[in-house]
């Protein structure tokens, strides 16, 4: 599905006059954000590859604040375990016919040793030369690269099944891992000189309402509170130069959720806010601390920006499935620290693509348009793909498939919710109507080379767990045609955890196919490879790519 997202009137908003001059030279880097410290621990060059003039990228940096334990207890709902973890980012855009340079240093003058990007095939070349790493590419790309094996060669995840004693987990210092999202021009930003155009200075409280088109955050730290509120047929643009605190959405205002855009390359943080659990006294309304938070979403985009540090799920755009009016979230960087930190469900009506979406809960539900080139990391808990949702698409799902395509999970370390999540591919067993149908996921490559977790963890109820309301939480219907086509994963679980599909009676798992799946470089050619029980069924093992 192509999305027609040049012509709908929402994307002309605030196109009068292109306010750089960059575009020419094929890359734009933004300067210093004022009013706020770059990152400690890495600082970053980019440059036209062959050119002798290189430019200071503006490092961000996002902590995992838990401050400790008391009594197993972690402020704010940050996990402990990755106590003072940081991920350092920088955004620049670049043009496609271009090839860039990045150079990357550490702060404190240690030499780099080792570098290996991931994923490996978004960049043409990874080197470190005198201390310090190189990368080329030749395209937008979102990517991390792994500095002196932080993640490729340590198990971070828990590599002890029988005990929850520290033992269990990483026991290393803080690591501090590296992003680096080289996105494609907006060419359509706005000018603060056009009269459209309201232009936020970082202090001022911005207005919620006016005759204005486009809400423009200007370069420095901006604090817009909780729940900020977004109206239909308006713009909200914060560029790589601003950092916004706060969350927005439209009040559960159905009839206003149409022909919203976010953009820009800045952030969007929820680091100054609590997690809801965390609110005195607890609050009910779990949606005001989502970064962004739309219903009745429909011909609404999100576009380039960096949501960090979420105290809830990071972004939902609540709509039914309306193809004809449709959204679109493309380009989008997540990184979150606390429970429940969720990434994106896209509910029935978004397409999500070219998106990096890091968690320490589930990244992604499957559900909406499709979801096209987008890189996975776990740390904590949850998994990359999340099927719970398909007993809400079924009706919607039987005139449609869901193309879930060309995809990278570089990192699948979940290892908190022990049981249940924390896999590749997942159903968790409760809460929710199981039947569900047509999906496809292909061209999958799972490149984590210590990998905590299995990667298929399929279940209508969880094998271990004996509750009695879980088949009749889940309510009946079956989970039936699958398609996993193209799937490379690169290693087994450390842990020796199984690759499992497990239905029940109410909630059997049937007719899926498993085509040029590969596990550890053997092919997935029978059921046995599966722990599975009486209620999985009908399931086919072929491989297509073999074939003239």
């Amino acid at each position: 599905m192509k999305l027609s997202k040049r012509v709908s009137l929402f994307l002309l908003i605030g196109v009068a006059v292109f306010a750089f001059s960059e575009a020419s030279e094929g890359v734009h880097v933004y300067p210093p954000v004022p009013g706020l410290e770059p990152s400690p621990h890495y600082s970053f060059k980019v440059r036209i590859q062959g050119s002798n003039k290189w430019i200071d990228a503006f490092a961000f940096v996002t902590t995992c604040k838990s401050d400790g334990v008391t009594n197993g207890v972690t402020a704010n709902a940050y996990y402990w375990r990755l106590d003072k973890w940081s991920n350092t980012y920088i955004n620049f855009e670049m043009a496609s016919h271009n090839r860039v340079e990045i150079e990357i240093s550490k702060v404190n003058g240690e030499p780099i040793t080792r570098a290996v990007a991931r994923p490996s095939h978004s960049v043409n070349r990874c080197k470190v030369i005198d201390g310090k790493a190189y990368v080329s590419l030749d395209h937008p790309a979102l990517f991390t690269v792994d500095i002196d094996g932080q993640m490729d060669q340590q198990d971070t995840g828990r590599i002890d099944m029988k005990g929850w004693d520290d033992k269990s987990f990483y026991q290393g210092p803080p690591i501090h891992t590296l992003t680096i999202f080289a996105n494609p021009f907006i060419e359509d930003k706005p000018s603060t000189d056009d009269p459209r155009v309201f232009c936020v200075e970082p202090g001022q409280v911005p207005p919620t309402e006016g005759d204005w088109e486009v809400l423009y955050f200007l370069p420095g730290v901006h604090e817009i509170g909780r729940c900020f509120r977004v109206h239909a047929e308006k713009s909200y643009y914060i560029p790589g130069d601003a950092i916004v605190h706060g969350t927005m959405n439209n009040e559960k205002m159905s009839n206003d959720g149409h022909h919203i855009r976010i953009f820009g390359h800045g952030t969007l943080s929820g680091e100054r806010y609590p997690h809801p659990d965390c609110d005195t006294p607890p609050s009910p309304d779990y949606w005001k601390y989502k970064p962004i938070d739309i219903h009745g979403a429909r011909n609404t985009t999100v576009e380039g920006i960096t949501l960090t540090d979420s105290a809830m799920h990071s972004l939902m755009l609540i709509n039914q499935y309306q193809p004809e009016q449709p959204n679109e979230v493309c380009w989008v960087k997540i990184f979150t620290w606390r429970r429940n930190g969720d990434g994106i469900n896209p509910f029935g009506n978004t397409l999500i693509e070219d998106c990096f979406i890091r968690t320490q809960d589930d990244c992604v539900y499957v559900n909406g348009l499709g979801i096209r080139r987008v890189v996975f990391w776990t740390d904590a808990n949850g998994s990359a793909f999340v099927l719970t949702p398909i007993g809400n698409m079924h009706k919607s799902l039987t005139e449609r498939k869901i193309i879930v395509e060309d995809c990278d999970v570089i990192y699948n370390r979940s290892i908190f919710n022990t049981h249940k999540g924390g896999r590749v591919f997942n159903l968790r067993g409760a809460g929710h109507k199981a039947g569900g149908e047509n999906i496809i996921f292909r061209n999958i490559r799972v490149t984590d080379p210590r990998p905590t977790r299995s990667s298929f963890g399929i279940l209508s109820a969880a094998p271990w767990q004996k509750h009695p309301d879980y088949e009749q939480a889940r309510g009946a219907g079956e989970i039936r045609n699958i398609l996993f086509q193209n799937i490379d994963i690169t290693a087994n679980s450390i842990m020796g955890d199984p690759e499992t599909l497990w239905g029940t009676e109410a909630a059997p798992l049937r007719g899926f196919i498993f085509d040029n799946v590969m596990i550890d470089g053997e092919l997935v050619e029978d059921i046995s490879v599966f722990n599975q029980n009486e209620y999985v069924s009908d399931m086919r093992f072929m491989d297509s790519s073999s074939e003239d």
